[in-house]
């Protein structure tokens, strides 16, 4: 399993990749800004696992999360 935790904020997030199975940190924690190039720049790190094993958690932030969310629906 690949969890990946976001830190919401206003302007910029903060995400970080782990493999649950090891412990392994596989991003450490990167910028991901609050559009779509950031967006896009997230979901070019979690693309290649199957994404049955991918785990996105963010914190409850208001609605400053929103716009990542209805990016990846």
């Amino acid at each position: 399993m690949i969890y990946v935790g976001i830190d919401i904020a206003k302007t910029n997030h903060y995400a970080s990749i782990v493999n649950y199975s090891t412990g392994e940190a596989v991003e450490s924690p990167f910028l991901v800004t609050n559009n779509k190039q950031g967006f896009e720049l997230l979901y070019s790190k979690i693309k290649d696992y199957d994404r049955n094993k991918v785990l996105i958690g963010l914190e409850s932030t208001a609605h400053y999360g929103n716009n990542l969310i209805s990016y990846f629906h």
